[in-house]
């Protein structure tokens, strides 16, 4: 079987800095030797924009990048919105659209592939499995990430669960649990995020202006989905990347996925597992919510 696989990124333009581009076409050329050159068919390298990637700019990096990009406009799920946002200024609306068309809009635009794989534009892939996609096609495996993630953003622990209580049927207490994906790299099935059940939730989660308001995220959305399915986040068996925005490098193999990659030392939570265990202890004193990172 012949798989559709789709490499994904959702990029921005810099049109009067095109040094801007380096981390991007670095990021295309270790996608290409380290998963696209080794397939036998290879994946398409799909690059989102928000109509701000000029066909100059676009020129630009399919020339310095090794293997040809697909470029679609996603203009249209990036609208002014006139919404009072909550939270640090720095994460703008722009920031909040793209939270939102992770969660749900992505879906809409990979339709027609079995499998994507999110590689964000400041990854820098050092070492993969290049045919991880049939080995998910054959255990049956949605998703797989580096790392698990706990949401610490409060107000979204503050905002999330009560509308999901007032607006879906969730077991929310049992599936909001901060046992997280880390998305800016992660590989997963397209058919399941396609299913018309989680079609309806994620819609109602995303569309909502409350997710722009308040900044829902979509590693936390993913979770909750998945947790909601009884889909295991199972952790990548062989990876290496570096994160550059977070100046972070995350290692997979079977004795790391077993102690430092794993669910009870997340990413977002530093210290390691005996901090963690202080973190819940301290919340679990002082913090009312039940819902935030510090209690679960």
């Amino acid at each position: 079987m012949n798989l559709k696989i789709a490499i994904i990124a959702l990029t921005r333009g810099y049109p009067n800095n095109k040094s801007k581009y380096d981390t991007l076409i670095k990021r295309n050329h270790g996608i290409y030797e380290r998963i696209n050159k080794l397939r036998d068919i290879p994946a398409d390298l799909i690059l989102f924009h928000e109509d701000d990637l000029s066909i100059e700019d676009q020129k630009y990096i399919q020339k310095k990048s090794p293997e040809k990009i697909k470029y679609i406009n996603v203009s249209k799920y990036f609208k002014y919105e006139t919404l009072k946002l909550e939270g640090e200024e720095k994460f703008n609306l722009g920031y909040r659209q793209m939270c939102r068309f992770h969660m749900f809009h992505i879906w809409n635009e990979v339709n027609n592939y079995d499998y994507i794989l999110r590689v964000d534009e400041d990854i820098e892939i050092s070492d993969f499995d290049p045919y991880i996609f049939e080995l998910m096609n054959l255990k049956k495996i949605t998703y797989l990430t580096g790392r698990f993630t706990k949401d610490t953003h409060r107000l979204t622990n503050q905002t999330l669960p009560p509308f999901l209580i007032e607006n879906t049927d969730l077991n929310v207490k049992q599936i909001y649990n901060h046992r997280n994906p880390y998305t800016n790299l992660y590989a997963s099935s397209v058919d399941f995020w396609r299913q018309e059940d989680i079609q309806y939730l994620i819609k109602k989660i995303a569309t909502s202006d409350l997710q722009l308001i308040n900044r829902w995220g979509d590693h936390t959305v993913q979770g909750i989905i998945l947790n909601h399915k009884k889909e295991r986040i199972r952790l990548f068996p062989k990876l290496e990347y570096r994160h550059i925005s977070h100046s972070l490098v995350i290692k997979n193999n079977f004795l790391r996925n077993m102690t430092i990659n794993s669910r009870l030392n997340p990413v977002s939570v530093s210290g390691g597992v005996l901090n963690r265990i202080k973190q819940r202890i301290k919340g679990s004193l002082k913090n009312k919510n039940k819902f935030d990172f510090d209690r679960n």
